[in-house]
């Protein structure tokens, strides 16, 4: 390349430089949520919404591999997680997967019985599948309401599985559901979860722990729910 050649080329080289992408607020945005090392941002909209990625089908090992692969890790680091892989996990755990609005993890009678709470050190946030987003609940870092052992309080993230009872007498059939076989129903939707994000996490390298200490008081007062509607947490990161 000559020298006149070079000057032609110089004004390009910098539009390409400044074109760079990364996670950054737009007009509607009034803060960022810092998911990823790094410059990526996810854009917390005015409303405390963080909207997610479509799922990533294509990514990750075969379902075989991922079982052979599938174990509890303690041993997690405070590397953030990027807005895809938050995006991917989400939808595994309970994310819509058919037109009809019903979801990778099963429901009986398709009422789902169970509220994903993801706990960011930023704050605590709710899961929409329909919407495939975030909602604000509180802001801070939860993180040591979120359970009771070291590496919950540095993990970019945990989830709480919370019993609902929005809808108690919604049934397909002429008589409401008993409150006690809902229960039983949420549970087995919750092991359903927790093996989803297991799965993700071993096709990914991520490591994942489910956990019964929950600090029940705490969380329950932050996502005004009651103590006793929050089933488990699940921790996810990358491991150390």
């Amino acid at each position: 390349m000559n020298r006149r050649m070079f000057l032609k080329a110089v004004p390009a080289i910098g539009v390409l430089g400044i074109a760079s992408p990364s996670f950054s607020a737009d007009a509607n945005t009034t803060n960022d949520v810092n998911i990823a090392q790094g410059a990526d941002k996810v854009s917390l909209e005015a409303d405390g919404v963080i909207k997610l990625n479509p799922p990533d089908l294509k990514n990750g090992i075969s379902l075989m591999e991922a079982l052979r692969k599938r174990k509890s890790t303690r041993d997690i680091s405070d590397k953030k997680l990027t807005l895809q892989q938050l995006s991917d996990l989400l939808w595994s755990a309970d994310g819509t997967n058919r037109p009809d609005g019903k979801r990778t993890s099963p429901a009986a009678m398709g009422i789902y019985c169970v509220d994903i709470y993801a706990v960011l050190p930023e704050g605590i946030y709710l899961y929409d599948p329909a919407k495939r987003e975030l909602k604000s609940v509180a802001k801070g870092d939860f993180r040591k309401s979120a359970g009771m052992q070291d590496f919950v309080f540095i993990a970019p993230l945990n989830l709480v599985y919370v019993f609902t009872l929005r809808n108690p007498k919604e049934s397909p059939g002429p008589a409401p559901v008993p409150e006690e076989k809902r229960k039983i129903w949420g549970d087995v939707e919750v092991g359903c979860m927790v093996q989803n994000v297991y799965l993700y996490c071993a096709s990914q390298g991520l490591a994942a722990v489910v956990r019964g200490m929950v600090d029940q008081k705490k969380f329950s007062e932050a996502v005004k729910v009651k103590p006793e509607q929050i089933i488990v947490a699940q921790t996810i990161g990358y491991p150390k």
